[in-house]
């Protein structure tokens, strides 16, 4: 580790304010542990919905940063969150992604534990040991309108509800506690997560990588300056959204950036193009209206929870995205589909011309994303400085580095 720890400082010495990291933040598998340890294990992710566990012992495996994790719905309703790994001799015990279980059971020596983790039974062990010393190590679990978030170390996590109080007023009108989630898809991306992450934040690549996403969403042209009537034309649309939201007492603008223990935490809303319904091909409906929503208002709704979980709302469906870093050069990102809860697949709505927007945008990220990488780990990669659309993945970048430079320092 001492050795990831001079690459860091090397690197951290490299480092301008206001440009691209160096190449080695990207590539190097020391520097990629030390930010698991330093925080990453403290991040709050999305690991699901409610509507995927909605009965006493069903589970999702979720793997996170190295660690692969049981979320199991407990005999008292309650949502626990343990490491997937047999505290006998540390096999995997949950070996299928989802399923139903009336309790954890190591198929190796057959332990068996509880679904709140502890341990229930165990065989031919030594007098003197006591089963409550060897349950299932735990990791914390908070749900936010319907979606579970999970820590793997919740004794130096900030408090969730701390981190997400200012955002209710954002979410509450689309009831997505009262969704259900209708379709998953995990990206494998060969490319480092803070590459993922950087893309995310800046929509300057969005004009030339995001043509469909860019027709239906006004904003880019008007950000881009194509013309002053485009952005006369935003700007108008703009005021005119903004009166409607108040007029339904719904938020009109971003939340205040609300920073804990180094984690982030805001929502905002976002203009659809004039004359777009929401966002799809063509910008057409896709499903029923979500929650309290009474017409379609054109815009959306996005939210950050840390450096790693999205949110976003069309009027008609949701969409989760956690970018999930499995090591210094691959990062997986699991996107899900919500729809109304009593929606029904083939009346209400058709599932490509659903998932078909964000599937289609997050497959050409994938494509830049990398191309990305593949440049950075070239010789002849420089850092370079961001443009002025990019302000949100200075922004990540500035943060991510300070909490660096504290690991630096010990």
């Amino acid at each position: 580790m001492s050795n990831a720890v001079e690459t860091l400082e090397r690197a951290l010495g490299e480092c301008r304010e206001g440009y691209s990291l160096p190449g080695a933040f990207y590539s190097d598998p020391g520097i990629f542990e030390l930010e698991c340890d330093a925080f990453l294990k403290r991040q709050w992710f999305v690991a699901g919905h409610q509507s995927e566990l909605p009965n006493q012992g069903d589970y999702v495996v979720v793997e996170v940063a190295g660690a692969s994790i049981i979320l199991v719905r407990g005999r008292d309703g309650e949502l626990h969150a343990m490491h997937n790994s047999c505290r006998h001799r540390g096999a995997l015990i949950c070996v299928e992604p989802k399923g139903s279980v009336r309790q954890l059971t190591c198929r190796y020596h057959a332990w068996a534990y509880r679904l709140d983790g502890s341990l229930q039974a165990w065989r031919h062990m030594p007098a003197g040991l006591d089963k409550a010393d060897f349950g299932l190590v735990r990791c914390g679990v908070a749900t936010f309108e319907g979606f579970i978030f999970i820590t793997l170390d919740p004794a130096n996590a900030p408090d969730f509800s701390t981190l997400t109080a200012h955002l209710k007023p954002y979410w509450a009108p689309y009831h997505l506690a009262e969704c259900k989630v209708v379709h998953r898809e995990t990206y494998h991306m060969q490319a480092n997560w803070k590459l993922a992450i950087e893309n995310n934040l800046e929509c300057y690549h969005c004009l030339p990588s995001h043509p469909e996403y860019s027709s239906v969403s006004g904003f880019v042209r008007a950000d881009e300056k194509i013309s002053p009537a485009a952005i006369e034309a935003h700007a108008v649309h703009r005021a005119k959204l903004e009166s409607l939201l108040a007029g339904l007492g719904m938020p009109s603008e971003r939340s205040e950036i609300r920073w804990v223990g180094g984690q982030l935490a805001r929502a905002g809303i976002i203009p659809l193009s004039e004359g777009v319904s929401t966002a799809s091909k063509g910008g057409e409906p896709v499903a029923p209206l979500l929650g309290e929503l009474l017409a379609y208002n054109e815009s959306t709704t996005t939210g950050a929870f840390g450096f790693t979980s999205y949110l976003f709302a069309a009027n008609d469906y949701a969409l989760s995205v956690t970018y999930i870093p499995r090591d210094a050069g691959r990062t997986d990102v699991v996107a899900k589909w919500l729809v109304r809860a009593d929606a029904v697949e083939g009346r209400d709505y058709d599932l490509d011309a659903l998932r078909w927007l964000w599937d289609e945008t997050t497959k050409q990220d994938k494509a830049i994303i990398e191309l990305n990488a593949r440049g950075v780990e070239t010789r002849g990669y420089r850092p370079g400085p961001y443009a002025e659309l990019e302000g949100q993945t200075a922004e990540f970048v500035s943060q991510y580095l300070r909490l660096m430079r504290e690991t630096a320092r010990g």
